[in-house]
């Protein structure tokens, strides 16, 4: 089967799911990916792969996200398995992990990722502060699987807990130098706005909050911060775009210095606090 074959299948069965760019780029990461291809028209694909692509175009028709589909992603620089338990990776998310490594690059620092997921978040600054000591926590059993092998299947020593973040008791725990979370920040109410494989295939746990207490991790974490962080250590935020102010400005009353970053797309999306002592 050519591959042009294969390609205007892609964007006659996605329309309506992802627009025709979207669908070619979803197309040459398989390829690349799955077999190892790079994309040209001409080629012919053989009957096996070309069976492979099209069962997966069935799952892609209906919203499923690709990286559910062959159960792995891309982030940081390096391969994650991801399920319907955890959060898909995403390229903002890649930035807040920058932001962390590069300022804390060659320091033996201890680190907790609250709301692990999928541990993107903590591998990748494992693997970019080899130094790093790196505890990650998520409220989720299953998630905290997919965690552990991401872990091993990159090769680092993470100490992985279950718990709450809404009700840490910070007894249990020892000192950080740095906590950092991507908490769930996206109101019930800005739902309308999402894509609707997100809706459909990615766990509401990690992603909604309650329109009446949308700060409600921020506000719990950042208490829990003021207990277990080392005086002027660094507490780091993914944060909602449309509460940049009120997430800062919580945060700030808290007695911690505040810098807002923005992310590739120019929005508020990070927010680096440091405790002063």
């Amino acid at each position: 089967m050519k591959l042009s074959d294969i390609k205007n299948a892609f964007e006659l069965g996605l329309k309506g799911v992802y627009d025709e760019h979207e669908a070619e780029i979803i197309l040459k990461y398989l390829l690349e990916d799955l077999f190892a291809i790079k994309p040209n028209p001409t080629i012919d694909i053989e009957e096996h792969k070309a069976k492979e692509l099209l069962k997966i175009l069935d799952d892609l028709k209906v919203g499923k996200p690709v990286q559910q589909i062959i159960g792995k992603a891309d982030f940081y620089g390096y391969k994650f398995i991801v399920n319907e338990h955890v959060l898909i990776p995403r390229p903002e998310t890649e930035e807040l992990v920058h932001e962390i490594v590069k300022y804390h690059k060659h320091q033996n620092v201890s680190v907790l990722d609250i709301g692990t997921g999928s541990a993107c978040i903590s591998v990748s600054i494992k693997k970019g502060i080899p130094e790093a000591i790196v505890y990650a926590i998520d409220v989720s059993r299953e998630a905290l699987t997919v965690a552990k092998q991401n872990a091993l299947m990159n090769g680092v020593d993470i100490d992985f807990y279950l718990d709450d973040a809404l009700n840490l008791d910070a007894e249990k725990y020892p000192f950080f130098d740095v906590i950092v979370s991507n908490p769930p920040y996206i109101r019930e109410s800005e739902k309308k706005e999402m894509h609707s494989n997100v809706l459909s295939f990615e766990p509401h746990l990690a992603l909604f909050v309650k329109d009446k207490d949308p700060l409600i991790f921020y506000d719990k974490i950042s208490d829990f911060a003021l207990k277990r962080l080392n005086k002027g250590g660094f507490l780091y935020f993914e944060i909602n775009q449309y509460l940049a102010k009120e997430t800062e400005d919580l945060i700030h009353k808290r007695g911690f210095k505040t810098l807002l970053i923005k992310d590739i797309n120019s929005n508020f999306r990070i927010l680096k606090a440091q405790l002063l002592g």
